[in-house]
């Protein structure tokens, strides 16, 4: 049975945005959707060079700026987390999650930063980078948990992890029985073995392939730039 499209980017679709004095404005245009995109549940990665409208694009999606041309639709809420943690510096995760969370979800929460490794006495600001990503991963996960099918728009949520906890946390996605749809800017393709669409941005144009070319990710991102 195939699982219901949680986000749908209609063919058309332009995403950028204006610029120059209000009197000259105009629209900077950065990715455009080539075809029609549709995404259920389940791991979809976003993957493209640096400079090709990634952030732009997941902003849009997140409702945080309007789309040039075309209209967005989602069947579900969206989760936005952006790049860096923004938080009281002198807090520490502990402190962090108790705030957001509460009986089951707090204890789950605790439970997944002991297997991440995280320590949670030590002040946010004092953190390494890597450190407050792991913040962020169990932010997503657990507020996932608690929100029948919700959309996670993550970006770049592995940067600054040790080889080890980011095959981890993409075991992690894998694995989890979840509603949940993860839409996930990255850089490396090395450690994700299980996904169910790749999205890219060539030339401008938005693209998307829902099942590999040959036998990696990293092979199906060649052959939508080729």
């Amino acid at each position: 049975m195939t699982s219901p499209a949680l986000l749908h980017i209609p063919e058309g679709t332009r995403f950028g945005y204006r610029a120059g004095l209000p009197w000259t404005r105009q629209d900077r245009c950065l990715v455009e959707a080539v075809q029609s995109v549709s995404a259920g549940p389940g791991l979809h990665l976003l993957v493209a060079p640096n400079g090709s409208g990634k952030t732009t694009l997941l902003r849009t999606l997140a409702g945080l700026s309007p789309t040039l041309a075309g209209q967005v639709s989602t069947k579900a809420q969206i989760l936005y987390f952006a790049d860096e943690l923004r938080a009281d510096p002198e807090m520490k995760p502990r402190t962090f999650f108790r705030a957001w969370f509460k009986g089951d979800s707090l204890a789950a929460a605790e439970n997944l930063a002991e297997t991440l490794r995280l320590d949670m006495k030590c002040p946010i600001g004092k953190l390494s980078r890597g450190n407050r990503q792991k913040v962020i991963l169990i932010l997503a996960e657990i507020k996932a948990s608690l929100t029948q099918g919700s959309v996670l728009l993550m970006d770049e949520p592995l940067t600054g992890l040790d080889a080890e906890t980011r095959e981890q946390v993409t075991r992690l996605w894998a694995s989890t029985n979840t509603s949940a749809m993860r839409l996930v800017i990255m850089h490396e393709l090395e450690c994700v073995r299980q996904a169910d669409s790749l999205l890219t941005i060539a030339g401008g144009q938005l693209r998307h392939a829902t099942a590999r070319t040959g036998d990696s990710w990293m092979a199906t991102y060649q052959t939508l730039h080729s």
